[in-house]
C-alpha cells in the first residue's frame, strides 16, 4: 500500500511516498481503508516539529483527520464495526491507503454525508458549534469577531453565530480572502493585516467592542484583540497558526474585566451532552450550513498541499484524496 512518511523534522520537502504492507490492528484497534484525509494544521505543525501536544514522534505518517471504511478489527472489537464508515480525528496515519485507529475513538459517519463531508464534519462542525454555543455562549444581539473568516472553521462559525442571532465581524487577510468570505454572511468584513482593524470593530459597535473574539492565529499581533474586545468580553484562542502570542498583561484584563481562554474540542464535548452532533448533522444535511471544500490533492501531492498551507494561500478546507469515493 501507499504511505506518506515524515522521516525527520523539516519543510514539505521531507514528505516521502513509500510502499509498505497493510498495518494490522492490535487489540482494541481497527483497520480503516482511507477515502479522504483532511489537511489538518496539526499535520503541518507536527512535520515541522512546532508542537509537543500529541506529537507522534519520528518517523510518522501524517493525516490526523480522515474518513474511511472499517476493513479489519483487532481483538476485543465488536464485529459489527466491519464495513462501517467512520471518521477519525484522534490519531495519525490518514495519509496512507490503510490506517489504524482506536475503535473507541472513531465517529460513525451519518448515512447522508458524502465522503468529503465525512472527512471533516467531526472536527470542523463540532468545533464551530462548540465555540459558539458552549465555549462562547453567544446570545442574540452580541457581536462576535472571527479571525480567519475565509477558513473552514471561520466560515462555519460565521454561519452558526448568525443563526444564533449574533452580529458577526469576519477578519481575513487581503482582498481575495475578504471577497471569498462574503458568501458566508458576516455583517462586516475587515482586513486583519491592517493593524487598525480593532478601531473598525469599535466603530461598528458604537465604541463598545466585541463580546466574543475567536482567534486561531495568535502570533505577534494577538494583543490587538484587547483593543477590540468589549468590557466583560471573552477572547478564545483555538490555535496559533501565526506563532505563539506575547504574554497578556493582567492589568489590561482587569481594566476591561475581560477574559482570555483556550479551546480544544474534546474538553468541551465532555460537557455538551452531544448537542453539537444533533444540530450540525441536521443543518449540514439540509444545506442550512456548509463547510467549504476548495482544494483536493492526490496522495502523491501531499507536499504541494503542505506548501500551500505554509504560504497561507488556502481558503476553506483542503482534502487529500487517498481511496476517493469508496
Amino acid at each position: 500500500m501507499r504511505q506518506i512518511v515524515v522521516p525527520q523534522p523539516g519543510g514539505p520537502e521531507v514528505l516521502t511516498l513509500q510502499e509498505t504492507s497493510k498495518p494490522v490492528p492490535s487489540a482494541g484497534q481497527i483497520q480503516v481503508r482511507v477515502a479522504y484525509a483532511a489537511l489538518n494544521p496539526l499535520d503541518n505543525h507536527a512535520r515541522a516539529d512546532r508542537i509537543k501536544w500529541q506529537h507522534p514522534g519520528y518517523p510518522f505518517t501524517p493525516g490526523f483527520e480522515y474518513a474511511g471504511l472499517v476493513t479489519d478489527i483487532g481483538e476485543g472489537v465488536d464485529e459489527s464495526l466491519l464495513g462501517v464508515r467512520v471518521a477519525s480525528n484522534a490519531g495519525w496515519g490518514g495519509n496512507a491507503d490503510y490506517a489504524i485507529a482506536q475503535a473507541n475513538m472513531v465517529v460513525p459517519v451519518p448515512d447522508l454525508f458524502d465522503w468529503k463531508l465525512a472527512t471533516i464534519f467531526s472536527t470542523c462542525a463540532y468545533t464551530s458549534w462548540l465555540l459558539v454555543h458552549t465555549a462562547g455562549r453567544v446570545r442574540p444581539g452580541q457581536t462576535v469577531v472571527i479571525h480567519s473568516a475565509a477558513g473552514a472553521v471561520g466560515a462555519l462559525v460565521t454561519q452558526i453565530a448568525k443563526s444564533a442571532g449574533a452580529v458577526v465581524v469576519g477578519l481575513a487577510g487581503g482582498e481575495a480572502k475578504l471577497d471569498y468570505a462574503k458568501q458566508f454572511g458576516a455583517d462586516y468584513l475587515m482586513d486583519y493585516t491592517n493593524d487598525t482593524w480593532p478601531k473598525s470593530v469599535l466603530d461598528a459597535t458604537d465604541g463598545r467592542g466585541a463580546d466574543l473574539i475567536i482567534d486561531g492565529n495568535a502570533g505577534a499581533a494577538a494583543l490587538l484583540n484587547l483593543e477590540a474586545v468589549a468590557p466583560m468580553g471573552n477572547i478564545i484562542f483555538m490555535g496559533a497558526t501565526a506563532g505563539q502570542a506575547p504574554s497578556f498583561p493582567p492589568s489590561a484584563l482587569i481594566g476591561k474585566s475581560c477574559s482570555v481562554s483556550g479551546f480544544i474540542q474534546y474538553f468541551f464535548q465532555t460537557i455538551s451532552n452531544g448537542k453539537e452532533k444533533e444540530e450540525t448533522h441536521s443543518r449540514l444535511i439540509k444545506g442550512d450550513w456548509r463547510i467549504p471544500v476548495e482544494r483536493i490533492y492526490d496522495l502523491e501531492q501531499v507536499a504541494e498541499a503542505h506548501e500551500a498551507w505554509e504560504s497561507r494561500s488556502l481558503m476553506g478546507r483542503t482534502l487529500i484524496k487517498v481511496g476517493g469515493d469508496l
